[in-house]
């Protein structure tokens, strides 16, 4: 398979992941997990994950630009933009479980997981990415089913 059709898999990963991810928040919700403390345990997890692997990297240099090359010249600031993120992701988790404990499963993660569309409007504006004709089409025809799912405008 071509090296650049790799992300289909990761794309699909994630889907999987998180896909699995909000079933089993649902799951913990309905057999009586409390929002505030099941939100808690899940961040923990994630965190484990993220030290296991920080750990993992510090121990192999990845994070040594003398080992790996890739690091040099790269702007430090940039390390405190993926701490940002890792912030928002957690954020975000939290608010996924409090939306997914308290509304129906599948508009609430339609509605959050829509964020695709954020995503690329941000990417035309601050980095210029262009959209084509069927990426626009998409977007709109993306908002129409996540409204048609989640808001049932027809009834």
């Amino acid at each position: 398979m071509a090296e650049n059709s790799l992300w289909v898999f990761y794309a699909l990963g994630t889907f999987v992941s998180f896909g699995l991810t909000n079933f089993l928040l649902k799951y913990a919700s309905v057999k009586g997990m409390p929002s505030i403390e099941g939100s808690t345990v899940l961040l923990l997890g994630t965190g484990m994950v993220g030290i296991s692997a920080a750990i993992a990297m510090l121990a192999l240099g990845r994070f040594d630009p003398t080992h790996n090359p890739s690091l040099a010249g790269v702007d430090p600031r940039l390390y405190l933009v993926m701490v940002v993120a890792g912030v928002l992701l957690a954020a975000g988790m939290y608010s996924l479980k409090m939306a997914v404990a308290l509304g129906k499963a599948g508009p609430a993660t339609a509605i959050a997981l829509s964020n695709a569309l954020l995503v690329a409007s941000l990417a035309w504006l601050v980095l210029g990415e262009k959209l084509s004709t069927s990426e626009l089409i998409g977007m709109a025809l993306y908002t129409l089913a996540i409204i048609m799912f989640s808001l049932k405008p027809l009834g």
